[in-house]
């Protein structure tokens, strides 16, 4: 996308910042429940936060994602690439570092979720 609107970009923010309060409440339930390997939903929830994450950040504008240098934008990419096309091998650890630690990093380089 080139054109900036500027509520489609706040929409979009407003998106992110939700799938960080959603990934707070995993990361909050702990780690012990989501490595439980006789429950998923943790996990579950978690790549299905990714994937929207992902998605919500393919639509910024090019413009946006260049005013903001220190999100890997990239990587983002890459985790949701990973995790739709290697579904049963995703590394339960990868989802929860995205989670506990890159998605706050996200919401703070974006002065998101306050």
């Amino acid at each position: 996308m080139n054109r900036e609107d500027p509520d489609r970009v706040a929409a979009l923010l407003d998106d992110i910042a939700r799938f960080a309060v959603s990934a707070a409440r995993v990361v909050g339930r702990g780690h012990e429940r989501f490595t439980d390997p006789n429950d998923d939903d943790q996990r579950r929830i978690a790549r299905s936060i990714l994937v929207d994450l992902s998605a919500a950040a393919d639509r910024l504008p090019d413009a946006f994602r260049d005013r903001h240098p220190k999100v890997d934008w990239a990587g983002i990419r890459a985790v949701r690439n990973f995790i739709a096309h290697d579904y049963d091998g995703t590394d339960e650890e990868l989802l929860w570092q995205a989670l506990a630690v890159r998605l706050p990093q996200i919401v703070d380089e974006l002065n998101i979720g306050r």
